[in-house]
């Protein structure tokens, strides 16, 4: 089969003829149809992800066709369609027990870092990782879903535990921020959009923000505390990286109101921010971390797509074997949205 590879860090991706996947007990051969480009791309392309060995076939969210059934499986057949959830897990451990399976520590691999991901024609999944969509939702949409749709659900309703009428901030509107807005309205909250691009601030109020605010024009600080009577926002969910990053972070603690919440979805290795412990204390405020998601948050945002609650967001599309310019436009974009490949 044809695949792009990683086989040297920060060096471009080789088109390859490899080997198609072998599968085994319990796993099922996906065709793959499309694979979505995200940040975390680009750290494991630049070496930054250090559980990754080489050579690789990256590409973590990715969706497809069923080509083969191994033994064992159930419930699935030939042709039906398929979006991957990367975390393969031990399914015994605690996390795994309580739902938490993205917290593994016995063994977890994930797909397109440990293990070939969505780079190539075929990849071997678990049957357990591959959740079924109808045939409604394209495979170019649904391929986006498990990064771009189910890490902000995660982050928004598990760790940030959003509750209807609440005020929701959303800073930075691109590939997962726009996502995460969408989501955020079908909760029920009043959303306020943050960004520096007018045109992803009118995408934004399209998608149903109350409120925008563009932080190169105007202090968002301010502008949020004016917006909600001097108050402060619920929850604020910090969806950027990037050398601005350390300084986004300490305005927005102080956005919050009493109690908020600030949840990172956005992050870049090795960046510091400045706190003042007492400020936690005495606001009663949390700050909180959201890493990809578990089955049943990307089983969720399948239903909320199929019924029409949320529209997958896509900027651009590439050909597989196109895949280095789609990097180089991925770090050089501000669009509205995700690139993907498709094959």
């Amino acid at each position: 089969m044809k695949a792009m590879v990683l086989e040297k860090f920060g060096e471009p991706l080789v088109l390859k003829e490899v080997p198609e996947p072998k599968i085994e007990q319990g796993e099922i051969l996906l065709r793959v149809q499309a694979c979505g480009l995200c940040g975390t791309d680009i750290k494991i392309f630049d070496g930054h992800v250090n559980t990754v060995k080489l050579p690789r076939i990256m590409g973590h969210e990715l969706a497809g066709e069923v080509a083969e059934i191994g033994k064992g499986v159930e419930g699935w057949k030939e042709g039906d369609h398929g979006v991957v959830h990367i975390y393969v897990t031990c399914g015994n451990c605690y996390y795994c027990r309580t739902g938490r399976e993205n917290n593994c520590n016995r063994g977890r691999k994930r797909i397109g870092f440990e293990d070939d991901g969505g780079f190539g024609e075929y990849v071997r999944v678990p049957s357990g990782n591959l959740c079924k969509i109808s045939k409604k939702i394209s495979l170019e949409e649904a391929c986006i879903l498990s990064g771009s749709v189910a890490t902000p659900l995660h982050g928004i309703r598990t760790q940030g535990r959003l509750k209807a009428g609440e005020t929701a901030v959303m800073i930075g509107i691109g590939g997962l921020g726009i996502h995460t807005l969408q989501l955020a309205v079908v909760m029920g909250a009043r959303v306020i959009a943050v960004d520096i691009a007018e045109e992803k601030l009118e995408a934004a109020r399209r998608f149903g923000a109350e409120a925008t605010i563009n932080s190169s024009k105007s202090d968002f600080v301010s502008e949020i505390r004016r917006l909600t009577d001097g108050e402060g926002a619920d929850l604020i969910a910090e969806i950027v990286s990037g050398s601005q990053l350390p300084s986004i972070l300490e305005a927005s603690v102080k956005a919050l109101r009493l109690g908020g919440r600030l949840v990172l979805l956005g992050y870049q290795y090795g960046q510091l921010f400045s706190l003042d412990p007492a400020k936690i204390v005495y606001d009663e405020i949390e700050i909180v971390g959201a890493r990809a998601s578990v089955r049943q948050d990307l089983a969720d945002v399948i239903s909320l797509v199929e019924r029409g609650k949320v529209q997958p967001v896509i900027s651009e599309r590439f050909p597989l074997a196109k895949a280095n310019e789609a990097f180089v436009k991925l770090r050089n974009s501000a669009s509205l949205g995700r690139i993907i490949l498709t094959l």
